[in-house]
């Protein structure tokens, strides 16, 4: 009987610790779990930073799409931030390999947005530049500042006067820039009857990284754009040997419609890789379709069959 109670008070005194135990216990845990959310709305707030794609120098000259962090609020101040990574030397945040080509000492002295469109005042220092760069200096503000929500086109001031020429080949340039006006170009024309313009996206590898380069190219062909893209991704009419494209020369582009903003895009098998559609290669075709034609999505099929949809960014 001694022992049958005294087995019971152990017992008794062993649940009343264990309770006492997890009484105590739980606030911790509470407390803990509480700091660990409060933890991933920290970083999911630091995560939705803005970021924008921009056009940087690339080492053989052409200009290279790149992500970088905007930490601006306003429009204006994007703007203003975009301009000092396209600066030389003025930011040390761009990825290696790359660099701005705005010229050193050149400044932004004003900002004005109406009906989309960004006036951007330079000061003269935005003209020191060689004859080889001039027209990629252009390109790279116009296509960088056109990312941004709610800019359609820029034009380009120095001192107050809009900038009517390129300064050192005195090409004339348009008073409302935009993607018409291509970037990375390249003329392959026999004649001046029935030019196209498509601009196509190719890969280059800097520095162990991959990157995106838009070549805007003029011939001489009377095909349908789509067409003339999907050839040149998949052959080898790429005048760079640093450029290439992971798009299989043996990929056929059966059929392709337009609806709604909309191009349905129809391949053969040979668009696989090994049963698979690689990223790289839906993006530089979805990417080309949309700097040439007014297209918001590209559905990608493989001999009918809805494989993936790219949105236009």
């Amino acid at each position: 009987m001694l022992k049958r109670k005294a087995l019971r008070k152990i017992m008794i005194t062993t649940f009343s610790f264990l309770i006492v135990f997890v009484i105590c216990i739980i606030p911790e845990k509470i407390n803990s779990h509480d700091n660990y959310l409060n933890a991933g709305m920290d970083i999911e707030y630091v995560s939705n930073l803005g970021t924008n794609e921009i056009y940087l120098l690339g080492p053989n000259h052409y200009l290279v799409k790149t992500n970088v962090l905007l930490e601006e609020s306003t429009l204006d101040a994007k703007i203003r931030g975009i301009i000092d990574y396209l600066t030389i030397q003025k930011s040390t945040k761009i990825p290696n390999g790359l660099s701005g080509i705005i010229p050193t000492n050149t400044k932004l002295n004003t900002v004005e947005i109406k009906d989309k469109v960004a006036v951007l005042d330079f000061s003269k220092e935005l003209l020191d530049i060689s004859i080889d760069l001039e027209e990629r200096l252009i390109e790279a503000i116009t296509y960088s500042i056109i990312n941004l929500d709610d800019i359609a086109g820029i034009t380009i001031q120095v001192e107050g006067n809009r900038l009517e020429e390129l300064p050192k080949t005195k090409k004339k340039l348009p008073e409302i820039l935009d993607r018409n006006f291509g970037i990375n170009k390249v003329f392959d024309i026999d004649h001046l009857d029935g030019i196209q313009k498509v601009t196509l996206y190719y890969i280059d590898e800097i520095n162990n990284h991959r990157y995106y380069v838009p070549v805007t190219k003029y011939l001489n062909d009377d095909r349908e754009k789509i067409n003339i893209i999907i050839d040149h991704l998949s052959s080898n009419y790429i005048y760079e040997s640093n450029l290439v494209s992971l798009l299989n020369q043996n990929t056929e582009l059966i059929n392709y419609e337009i609806e709604d903003e909309i191009m349905t895009l129809n391949f053969n098998h040979s668009i696989f890789t090994n049963d698979k559609l690689l990223e790289e290669v839906t993006y530089t075709i979805a990417e080309s379709v949309f700097d040439t034609y007014d297209i918001k999505s590209v559905i990608f099929q493989v001999e009918g069959e809805n494989i993936v949809t790219t949105n236009k960014s």
